[in-house]
């Protein structure tokens, strides 16, 4: 008798072990069919929006091709730049002498009105006195990432305002040198350069002290 509720007992042991093995083996089907559902819907979500982007992108080039290749002419591009006449030599750490030149710069379009254009600005100083292989006495880039906040705008003044510092804190050994500006712009390509002839005021030379002769 013990033996035959033993064996009923294991018999309905594995038949329930069967029914959970068989429910979860049902609960992770429908894990599974839930995630593909989703992963459906995404991607039919990202074809929907990859399709609005090309049909946009179609569009664009439309209006491209009916504005023709001599579109570019009648955009506000720049066409020259301009070093402003109050660039120069500036005295920043209150010594005597001066220290950095500030340097203003207006790129132009066709009409001479000033642009707020993008583009990478490259200054140069020469001193033109220095031997050939000498006369670069300092260059200073400012990349497009960053010349926005360089604009001065405002009712009297809309420009780009560098400020650069002499090498080393050391001016250049002759009070002229040459000013060479080049702006390259962001939207054409295309780059242009001025040149100006800067007056420094360079701080005293020290003279040296007379020697006296110890007396005979």
């Amino acid at each position: 008798m013990r033996r035959i509720v033993l064996g009923v007992i294991l018999a309905l042991g594995a038949l329930a072990g069967c029914e959970n093995l068989s429910y979860q083996r049902e609960v992770d089907a429908e894990k599974q069919r839930d995630a593909a559902l989703a992963h459906a819907d995404e991607l039919a979500k990202q074809v929907v929006e990859l399709s609005a982007e090309v049909e946009t992108r179609k569009k664009q080039i439309e209006t491209l091709q009916n504005l023709g290749e001599k579109r570019m002419e009648n955009v506000f591009t720049v066409a020259s730049i301009e070093i402003g006449r109050h660039s120069g030599g500036i005295d920043v750490d209150k010594e005597p002498g001066q220290d950095a030149v500030r340097v203003f710069l207006r790129p132009l379009d066709k009409d001479g009105h000033v642009l707020k254009a993008a583009g990478d600005v490259k200054i140069q100083l020469f001193d033109l006195a220095q031997p050939e292989d000498k006369t670069l006495f300092a260059e200073y880039t400012y990349s497009v990432k960053d010349i926005g906040k360089y604009w001065a705008g405002g009712l009297l003044a809309n420009q780009y305002s560098f400020q650069c510092p002499f090498p080393d804190d050391s001016p250049p050994e002759h009070p002229e040198i040459n000013l060479r500006v080049t702006f390259t712009d962001y939207l054409t390509g295309r780059s242009f350069t001025s040149q100006k002839l800067l007056k420094i005021s360079l701080p005293p030379k020290e003279t040296p002290t007379p020697q006296t002769k110890p007396a005979e």
